[in-house]
């Protein structure tokens, strides 16, 4: 079964429910700019499995799955990086020495 009919059987023809949370997420999806940039990548089948299973579990392509999942995992793996969160009391004592005058 293909992404696309696995889609419409989903959002509304299926006979045992409906899925507006479906009809959201291909609303977000048409709206999307339209991306140029391609990643590619070499696996084995059991793994192209996995992610092919979760992406259908999440109604979505395995590309996009995928895409979200990796940005996230990147997003935390830079996270120390980029960000840092202190106690109030501690944040005023760092800022202080920021704005202290070199010496």
């Amino acid at each position: 079964m293909g992404y696309r009919q696995l889609d419409s059987e989903r959002a509304g023809n299926a006979s045992y429910g409906h899925y507006p949370y479906m009809e959201l997420r291909m609303a977000i999806a048409r709206s999307a700019s339209r991306k140029v940039d391609r990643l590619e990548l070499r696996l084995e089948p059991d793994k192209r499995k996995l992610l092919d299973r979760a992406a259908e579990a999440a109604w979505v392509s395995t590309s996009a799955f995928v895409l979200e999942h990796a940005t996230e995992a990147a997003q935390r793996a830079l996270a120390d990086r980029t960000l840092f969160v202190l106690p109030p009391d501690r944040w005023n004592a760092f800022v202080e020495l920021l704005d202290r005058p070199e010496q």
